[in-house]
């Protein structure tokens, strides 16, 4: 016999066992989550499905007030030519995606107006977010207080395991809009399976379905900082960011250490928390940019007229001494050194525009970060550079 278990104010009918609240705590306490899941895209008139592969990792975050909760979703999709890939990160106010190439991200502190949307944020409504444990708890709520739901809930078996089946139909103005079944295993509350019908039996009718494994492959980690963020993506901060975000930030913070080879085929390094002799101001430097002879002068001038030794670091993003002496001249001037190949320090300062100018202190801090060749550089340069100690 089929029972009530409320009714107000969505429809929701099933049998003796856990409630819409009861699977959605479940969720919210799965922690930390991680899993592999198959996601399958159906649609009219293509012969075959589209496959995602994900990776699916969440982690709590109580000290987040906009999520609450860190999480990583790595995806892969076959094309013709070899395989598309991306991945969406969040934590902490910082939001990251990529894909096609091009990284993308918000910072709450630079700019809260994404993550404050009426939607929920930019934080709620990445790619493939919808598939997280915390979502998936939200979305089970909202259904149970939205009218236009009618939600039946059984017991049943889903991949092998003893499952909390959820049945749920749509109706706006009278069309059905969807079909979904979701399916929970009945002790753990973790998700296994996801179907969902849109638009049933009309021309735009899509079908998703989504697989749970949690085999030990399903080993991915969320993270909660950019570091291990660029640790687990080195390439794709190096080659496809579009954001001076870390590099502007960091001001005040030690400078990040490396290891780099002069134009003389020595080797110049630098610790992390390591004491420079004097102030020192580095500038990454691209010489196929126009204005990067100028900018050499000006640092130069600049050099010369401060009250006190400030020491040179000219990074080159090439190796090709021939493309870095015309800039130069033959030789490094005193208290001048010459780098190439910082490909590594790029991308630990998050450096993507030309020139780059750090300006930093005698223990290592960064006092000052110039972005491009202004008309205004010179007198920005001197003036920071003045104040170094």
């Amino acid at each position: 016999m089929v029972i009530a278990v409320f009714c107000l104010p969505g429809r929701i009918f099933g049998e003796a066992g856990s409630s819409v609240s009861a699977i959605a705590d479940k969720l919210d306490n799965l922690d930390p989550f991680a899993a592999s899941v198959r996601y399958a895209v159906a649609l009219p008139m293509v012969e075959d499905d589209v496959v995602y592969k994900l990776e699916i990792a969440t982690s709590a975050n109580p000290a987040d007030q906009l999520l609450g909760t860190d999480y990583l979703v790595e995806w892969q999709l076959p094309v013709e030519s070899g395989t598309s890939e991306g991945f969406t990160a969040y934590f902490n106010g910082h939001h990251y995606r990529y894909r096609d190439h091009r990284l993308q991200e918000n910072h709450y502190q630079w700019d809260s107006i994404p993550f404050r949307t009426a939607a929920g944020g930019i934080q709620r409504n990445g790619q493939f977010v919808n598939l997280l444990p915390f979502s998936l708890a939200s979305q089970l709520r909202e259904m149970a207080a939205d009218t236009t739901y009618t939600l039946t809930l059984s017991s049943g078996t889903a991949e092998g395991a003893t499952a909390d089946i959820v049945k749920a139909s749509r109706h706006i103005n009278g069309l059905e809009s969807q079909q979904m079944e979701w399916a929970f295993d009945h002790q753990s509350g973790r998700p296994l399976k996801l179907s969902i019908l849109y638009n049933p039996g009309m021309l735009g009718e899509q079908e998703v379905n989504a697989v749970y494994d949690y085999s030990p492959k399903a080993g991915l980690e969320a993270v909660g900082s950019e570091e291990a963020l660029m640790a687990r993506y080195p390439d794709v901060f190096e080659k496809y960011r579009v954001s001076n975000y870390t590099v502007e930030n960091l001001r005040g913070l030690p400078l990040p250490g490396f290891a780099l080879p002069t134009t003389t085929r020595e080797r110049y390094l630098h610790n992390k928390g390591d004491r420079f002799p004097s102030p020192v101001i580095i500038a990454v430097l691209d010489p196929d940019v126009a204005s990067t002879e100028s900018t050499i002068s000006t640092l130069r001038d600049t050099i010369d007229k401060l009250p006190r030794q400030t020491s040179l670091l000219l990074m080159f993003t090439t190796n090709d001494v021939d493309r870095i002496e015309p800039l130069t001249g033959p030789t490094s001037r005193p208290g001048e050194t010459l780098l190439t190949s910082p490909a590594p320090f790029i991308r630990d300062c998050g450096i993507n525009a030309y020139p780059t100018i750090l300006l930093c202190n005698s223990d290592a801090t960064v006092a000052g970060v110039l972005l491009g060749a202004s008309s205004s550089l010179a007198d920005d340069l001197l003036q920071g550079a003045a104040l170094l100690r």
